[in-house]
């Protein structure tokens, strides 16, 4: 067994696709005013923070009491019920509501603060209090559950939904940590990363306090104002859940109600360039949208693909399992509760070494993670983590998982219980499988069991997603094969047109070249 170690070719394929993609321009997408973001070109990190501080903050103040009114303009769906009614768009609940047509309440939905209002003391009369952007429509239950807990990843058992109930949009607990956070569904945790990368921005001179209680994610300072301890966490949100039609949808609303934009939406990776892998990068407004966009432009856009996306309580598939010889294994089952299970307990000599594996293709993708739900079962305060269950991936499986070479990947376990019952199911965290991108690969649950130690594995709702890079534009040398005219114009990878004596990459005639 390995630790994650990829090999050398696998390490230069990767090492390209970083380049690349570190480089290439996602586009807008929206048609943003022009002369709106007059003023931050050119700016890195603190600086292009500020310069978008005083692009947004000027704004006209809705009021709180007035939300209502707004939100009838900005957070309708087009479903409507008989009445003609249009239902309200719900971050936090499936529960179905509708407007009343009226500007009033809608009866069982509460205005939520993302950026829960307790942790500045300022009620809901500063802008920040009462800013469209950061004050949406939520359903009651599910905002007393919220509360003022901190956007983060659950790893411990649920407080909400309870049990016997379901909220798929949503759940509290505790994270890795032990600390209570809010984690929403993993479709809208890219809208709540820019929510927060939108008020970091507009609001850094708030007087975000420091409480005991409560993790407050924000500090009163202009850089970075958005604390260390959550920014990884929220610039992965942002690339795993790319913009969403309604996200675009919604920031135009909210412009033509306030005045302002999110820059976050209308600039995907501006949040790089402030916090991220691009800060030693100056920001380029006809650089990362479609301003300004002639026919010789780059039109790259990596997309977020789904690559598995399965439950395993109707079956296996997309699965397979393999004994260590390669033979076909009997631990691994399917429940229609539970998921994949493993136990040998009723097996001779409760013997098993069986690996429940899928195949993937990470040849042109790029932030490729994994997370699933998993359970332990009968393991009374033994350890199972990489002895007994092991979350492994190969470059190099052929049809025997013995001769294959095998690097261990670190998931999140839940806690060992003390009685032999089972554990609630938890989630193994996102777990980054860059290291494999440019490759295929065979991703594998291993279970050991014995005479001695036969415990239970359970496993559900697994899912690997990553960035497809698109293949339109290969990347090539020229070699005397590829015909041009004089004047096509060369971009850089930022898509800023450069002379055509730049040495290095660039984009001419929609192709990457190596311009020598």
């Amino acid at each position: 067994m390995h630790t994650l170690k990829p090999s050398n070719t696998m390490i230069r394929q990767k090492s390209l696709l970083m380049f690349l993609l570190l480089l290439l321009p996602y586009a807008a997408v929206a048609d943003v005013p022009k002369d709106y973001y007059k003023g931050v070109d050119g700016k890195k990190m603190a600086a292009l923070k500020a310069a978008m501080h005083d692009v947004i903050a000027p704004h006209t103040k809705i009021g709180y009491g007035n939300l209502w009114v707004s939100y009838e303009k900005v957070d309708y769906l087009d479903k409507t019920n008989a009445q003609g009614q249009h239902k309200v768009m719900d971050y936090y609940s499936d529960e179905v509501h509708y407007f009343t047509g009226t500007g009033s309440a809608v009866s069982g939905m509460n205005k939520e603060h993302v950026a829960p209002q307790s942790w500045w003391g300022g009620g809901t009369g500063i802008a920040v209090g009462n800013d469209l952007f950061q004050v949406i429509p939520s359903e009651s239950k599910a905002n007393s559950a919220k509360g003022n807990y901190p956007l983060g990843v659950v790893t411990g058992s649920v407080s909400y939904p309870s049990k016997g109930t379901t909220n798929t949009r949503m759940k509290t607990g505790r994270d890795s940590n032990g600390y209570m956070v809010f984690e929403p569904c993993d479709e809208y945790k890219g809208d709540f990363a820019r929510i927060f990368f939108y008020v970091a921005t507009c609001y850094p001179d708030v007087n975000w306090e420091n409480r005991s209680d409560v993790n407050v994610s924000f500090a009163r300072e202009d850089y970075p104002t958005l604390k260390a301890d959550i920014l990884p966490m929220l610039l992965q949100w942002s690339k795993n859940d790319p913009v969403s039609d309604w996200e675009i949808t919604r920031n135009e609303r909210v412009y033509k109600e306030q005045g302002n934009r999110n820059p976050f939406v209308d600039f995907p990776n501006l949040a790089e360039y402030i916090w991220g892998d691009s800060v030693d990068y100056a920001f380029s407004t006809t650089g990362t949208s479609t301003g300004g966009k002639t026919d010789d432009d780059p039109d790259i856009k990596p997309v977020l693909a789904t690559l598995v996306d399965c439950t395993l309580q109707s079956g296996l598939s997309p699965f397979f399992v393999r004994t260590s010889e390669g033979s076909s294994g009997s631990a691994w089952t399917s429940d229609s509760k539970y998921g994949a299970k493993a136990n040998a307990y009723n097996l001779p000599g409760k013997e098993a070494d069986e690996y429940l594996m899928v195949s993937l293709d990470l040849t042109a993708k790029d932030d490729a993670v994994l997370t699933f739900q998993h359970a332990t079962g009968y393991n009374k305060t033994v350890a199972v983590k990489d002895t007994y269950f092991q979350v492994l991936i190969s470059n190099d499986y052929d049809g025997v998982p013995e001769d294959a070479t095998w690097f261990k990947l670190d998931a999140t376990f839940p806690p060992l219980q003390s009685s032999s019952s089972f554990t609630n199911f938890v989630s193994s965290g996102d777990i980054s499988l860059d290291a494999f991108c440019g490759g295929k690969v065979t991703l594998a649950f291993r279970y050991i069991s014995n005479s001695s130690a036969a415990y239970c594995w359970e496993i559900k709702d697994v899912k690997v997603t990553a960035m497809s890079i698109p293949d339109a534009l290969p990347f090539i040398t020229e070699d005397g094969t590829w015909h041009e005219t004089t004047n096509s114009k060369s971009f850089d990878l930022m898509g800023r047109q450069v002379p055509r004596s730049r040495k290095g990459i660039v984009i001419r005639n929609r192709r990457k070249i190596l311009q020598k």
